[in-house]
């Protein structure tokens, strides 16, 4: 019984351990200065070509949160594949999210807040910026940012 409780605990403790060494769904800020940047921009705008939806959909997530990383920068060509995606993408999500990706290309400051937080996914990451949309342009759940008629 003592052996089967010592086996119990170093397995529980290596599954532990296997779960918590996951690597981050994004890499970090440092890791996206240190980067080059145009040569990723350009990794991204293959991917975006690709017939893989789940590729697309990590891609546009990439280069939303890469263009949050480093606002001042100007990726063209990215941003004209997210902007054509938007109207041509292969299914309602894509266009979606790449709807919201350009938006992020086109207004980085409108997404200030959202440039100091670290996100899980890309559900996260997309979740964050049409929450963004919804409270700047349409004015909160309670109304609370929208001026009284």
């Amino acid at each position: 019984m003592k052996k089967q409780m010592i086996a119990l605990t170093v397995v529980t403790a290596l599954m532990a351990a296997a779960t918590v060494a996951q690597p981050a769904y994004f890499s970090s800020r440092e890791r996206h200065h240190a980067a080059h940047l145009d040569k990723a921009a350009q990794r991204y705008t293959e991917c975006l070509e690709s017939c893989n939806t789940g590729v697309i959909e990590s891609a546009l997530a990439q280069a939303v949160l890469m263009k949050l990383y480093v606002p001042e920068k100007e990726f063209e060509g990215l941003r004209e594949k997210i902007s054509s995606l938007s109207v041509n993408g292969c299914n309602p999500t894509i266009r979606y999210k790449a709807y919201l990706a350009s938006l992020v290309y086109d207004d980085p400051e409108l997404f200030a807040q959202e440039q100091g937080q670290s996100f899980s996914d890309a559900e996260a990451l997309f979740s964050s910026v049409s929450n963004r949309l919804q409270v700047t342009l349409l004015g909160s759940h309670d109304r609370k940012y929208v001026r009284p008629e």
